[in-house]
Parts: C-alpha cells; sequence; structure tokens
C-alpha cells in the first residue's frame, strides 16, 4: 500500500524549496511560519522527515532582530528536504516508511574500547537470506582495531579525537548490518537497544 502527494501540493513543496535558495541569509519571521506549517502538513506522505523539522524549529530563536537566520545547518536541512522532493516524483510513499509495524526482530548491542557485539531475535515473519534458518538468533562481535583503540579519549589519552559515543554508534551500525546480510528486513520494523542515548536517539529518529 502506498501514498503521494497530490501532483499541485508536491508543485508547491518545490515552490517553497526554490523560493529560499541556499545564498540566502534571512528571512522574515512571517514567510518562515508559512514554509514550517506547510512542510508539517506535507510530511505524512515524506518518509524521514518527521525528525528534520528541529534545525527548522530553532531558527525562530531571534537573535535580536526581526529576521530569521538562515544557517548552514537551515540550509542543509532545506537541502534534505529537496532530495526528498525529487524521491517522490520517482516513486510513491510506502505505509511501512512512515507507520511503524510490530517489530519482526528485537535485539541488543554494546560497544567498549575493545569491541562491540550483539546479539538479534528474529521472529518467523522475517524471510532468511541464504543458508541462514528461520527464528536462529544473529550473534556478532569485533575487536577494534589498534588504530581505533590508540585515538580513543580516555584519561591517559586526553587528547584522543574517538570518543565511546562513536565507537557506540559504530557498533549500532553494524548490529543493523548484521541482521540485513541474514534477513530480510526491507519495509519491516525492527527494534535495536543499547545503553548509549544518542545512538538510541539515532536509531529512533528514522
Amino acid at each position: 500500500m502506498t501514498i503521494q502527494l497530490p501532483p499541485h501540493r508536491v508543485e508547491r513543496l518545490w515552490e517553497i524549496l526554490n523560493s529560499i535558495p541556499r545564498r540566502q541569509k534571512r528571512t522574515s519571521v512571517k514567510k518562515w511560519h508559512k514554509v514550517l506549517g506547510e512542510l508539517r502538513s506535507m510530511a505524512i506522505a515524506l518518509p524521514g522527515s518527521r525528525s528534520m523539522f528541529g534545525r527548522l524549529q530553532n531558527a525562530l530563536k531571534l537573535d535580536g532582530t526581526s529576521r530569521i537566520a538562515l544557517n548552514k545547518g537551515v540550509h542543509q536541512a532545506l537541502d534534505d528536504f529537496r532530495w526528498i522532493a525529487k524521491d517522490l516524483t520517482e516513486r510513491p510513499t510506502r505505509i511501512q516508511e512512515i507507520i511503524p509495524l510490530l517489530p519482526g526482530a528485537e535485539g541488543d548491542h554494546d560497544a567498549s574500547g575493545a569491541g562491540a557485539g550483539g546479539v538479534w531475535f528474529p521472529s518467523d515473519t522475517l524471510a532468511p537470506r541464504g543458508d541462514w534458518k528461520p527464528n536462529v538468533p544473529v550473534v556478532w562481535r569485533i575487536e577494534w582495531p589498534d588504530w581505533v583503540r590508540k585515538r580513543l579519549v580516555s584519561a591517559e589519552n586526553p587528547t584522543g579525537d574517538i570518543t565511546n559515543s562513536d565507537l557506540e554508534l559504530a557498533g549500532g551500525l553494524i548490529q543493523l548490518e548484521a541482521l540485513a546480510q541474514t534477513f530480510d528486513i526491507r519495509e519491516r520494523t525492527v527494534v535495536s537497544k543499547g545503553d548509549n542515548l544518542n545512538t538510541t536517539f539515532w536509531e529512533r529518529k528514522g
């Protein structure tokens, strides 16, 4: 089952985005309220857009003037909407992309300075890939290479440029990839759990 914006709404979406060129630095509060309102009214048919309004909304925090500052972050968010608008012209939006289903698999993962690992418990609603058997848990682990461990921020290495949250996020990506390699999870909802708030927020962002 699919949904899509009617042609006149797609046309209006492009009108909104084209009215704010990347070189523009400021706009009026009245226009910005109108832009946000119209984009939110279309968001149900724009997969992934629900979590893209943060920077656009934050632009309403005026810097002592009556004009909205269109900084780099705002324009990056608008570019994301442009990408979605282009994608809309190529195919309709599948319901599964915007409405979570019951999870087809649940799992947990964790990471440390030494490595990362995780486990998945798939349901019988997922089709296995290759020789993998249905309902068989997926377990993985990885040891970080030396160059990663040497760059990890710690009490002994305060000038490092890799944090524990970076490793947790990397572990979250590997966790999802492990399931995608063993089961067909296209248009399926899966729940990956961990103890790092940054990674959990990213995974729930959609």
